[in-house]
């Protein structure tokens, strides 16, 4: 391995011709052409400055060889001296000979390739530590989306068995209410039957007796007014039987479902009265304490009477939950 030395090298061999460089050469014949430095920069396209160190042989030791033999070659070219002359001249100088060129060491290209294959790592690392994280990502979405279904399905069953409990209730209590009712009547006719017998009894025995004007005209006014009292009686009951009748029938909730539809039904103490998925073709009548608050999930798919009167729900926007109060 070669040292390098930026130090400036004059020609100093003189030719077996002539005794001149091969620099002087070049100059004397531009002289004789009448010719300046900057005719010959032109030509050739090079810089003054490098005419100027041709024509003094003065060049920077690492400048290859094969630039300087090109340069001398195109000056003489320029001038019209023979290239073989101006080329054993620049030989004998020793400035046309190729030197042995440096050797460097790959040492720092290797300390790069490490560096960018680091980087390269980090960088993969960095990849699949990110594809790792999107694929867990997406798992745990997937898993949500399969347990959705399996828990709306648990609760349109849930709501389904709440709704059938309410039928069951109010179905009971239908037939205890039916129940007491004719228990209530089946006593006032009793009670009747008999009030009504033993004033018949009572009547006979009367007709029996010997005749007493004053006691008996004063038996006959308490058994008159005793079986009004009776009578009175009978027509109180059936007429508060039949006042609540109808305030049970003013307050009578019916529904009729044309769709499916997920419904809640509230009375006025706030106590749940039907809420669930309700499907097409089925119906429900409610009663509780009024006013009822109502919400519907799609109320185009839902009819609805309130003690035997339509509601309109027209007004509601179809596929848009509605939510109203009755009465």
């Amino acid at each position: 391995m070669s040292t390098e030395n930026n130090t400036e090298i004059e020609l100093e061999t003189p030719t077996e011709k002539n005794g001149l460089l091969p620099g002087e050469m070049l100059r004397k014949r531009r002289e004789e052409l009448g010719l300046s430095q900057q005719d010959i920069s032109e030509r050739l396209r090079l810089k003054v400055s490098v005419i100027e160190s041709i024509e003094s042989n003065h060049f920077d030791s690492h400048q290859v060889a094969t630039f300087i033999r090109g340069y001398f070659r195109s000056y003489a070219k320029a001038v019209g001296i023979s290239e073989k002359e101006i080329l054993s001249a620049l030989e004998q100088s020793g400035r046309g000979q190729h030197k042995e060129q440096p050797m460097h060491s790959f040492s720092q290209k290797n300390k790069l390739q490490k560096h960018d294959n680091h980087i390269m790592r980090i960088t993969w690392g960095m990849l699949i530590v990110i594809l790792g994280i999107s694929s867990i990502w997406w798992w745990q979405n997937h898993q949500q989306d399969t347990l959705a279904p399996s828990a709306y399905s648990q609760s349109s069953a849930d709501s389904s068995s709440d709704d059938q409990n309410d039928d069951f209730s109010r179905i009971g209590s239908d037939d205890s209410s039916s129940t007491e009712s004719e228990s209530t009547e089946q006593a006032s006719d009793a009670l009747s039957g008999d009030v009504t017998g033993s004033m018949d009894d009572f009547s006979a025995q009367s007709s029996a007796l010997p005749t007493m004007p004053q006691s008996g005209e004063e038996l006959h006014t308490d058994a008159s007014d005793e079986t009004a009292s009776v009578n009175t009686n009978s027509t109180e009951k059936a007429e508060i039987k039949e006042l609540a009748s109808s305030e049970t029938a003013n307050k009578t909730l019916a529904m009729a479902f044309k769709d499916d539809c997920w419904i809640q039904v509230k009375d006025s103490s706030g106590a749940i009265l039907s809420t669930g998925l309700k499907k097409a073709g089925q119906s429900l009548t409610l009663d509780g304490k009024t006013p009822y608050s109502i919400i519907l999930g799609a109320p185009e798919g839902v009819s609805i009477t309130l003690a035997n009167e339509p509601v309109d729900l027209s007004r509601y926007t179809a596929g848009k939950v509605a939510r109203l109060t009755l009465p």
